[in-house]
C-alpha cells in the first residue's frame, strides 16, 4: 500500500517529499527503508539512536522527542531535545516531537521547544570527537 502511493505521488509531484510516520510501530522499521519515502517518522517510544542505526544512510528520520517532556521543567525539555539530536547523529533529522502535542501542554513549554530548537548548535553538541556530516535537511526539494 505505501509503495502504491509513494509511486502515485512521485509520478505526480515528484518534487513532493513523503514522510511516513509510524506510530507505535518500531518493530518493523526496517520494512519502511524498502518503501522508498524520504522520512520515517519514529514516535518517542522508539530509540532513536536505534531507530536511526536500523533505517541505515538512505532515509531520513523524524521526532522523536516525548511529548510528556514539555511537562517537565524547562532545563529537563533541554536535556531531551539536546539527546534526541544528539543520537540522530549530523545528518538528515528532522527534530520533532515523537506525536502531538498533548492536551493542556503548558504554551510556554512549546514556545521553549522552539526556542531551544532555533538555538541548536550542532558543532557543540557534536564536539566530543564524533565524526558528523553537514546536516542535510531535505534541500533537494527547494532549490
Amino acid at each position: 500500500m505505501v509503495k502504491t502511493i509513494y509511486q502515485t505521488v512521485q509520478k505526480e509531484c515528484p518534487q513532493t517529499p513523503l514522510v511516513l510516520y509510524i506510530n507505535g510501530n518500531g518493530g518493523p522499521i526496517e520494512c519502511m527503508t524498502g518503501t522508498r519515502v524520504d522520512v520515517v517518522g519514529l514516535d518517542w517510544t522508539v530509540d532513536m539512536a536505534d531507530g536511526r542505526r536500523r533505517l541505515g544512510n538512505n532515509v531520513n528520520a523524524q521526532g522523536n522527542v516525548d511529548p510528556a517532556y514539555l511537562f517537565s521543567p524547562l532545563p529537563v525539555l533541554t536535556d531531551e531535545i539536546h539527546r534526541v539530536v544528539r543520537c540522530a547523529g549530523g545528518r538528515g533529522h528532522i527534530l520533532n516531537l515523537g506525536h502531538g502535542v498533548l492536551v493542556n501542554t503548558p504554551e510556554e513549554a512549546v514556545a521553549h521547544f522552539f526556542d531551544v530548537v532555533r538555538g541548536l548548535s550542532y558543532d557543540s553538541l557534536f564536539e566530543d570527537d564524533v565524526v558528523v556530516d553537514e546536516l542535510e535537511p531535505l534541500t533537494r526539494f527547494y532549490s
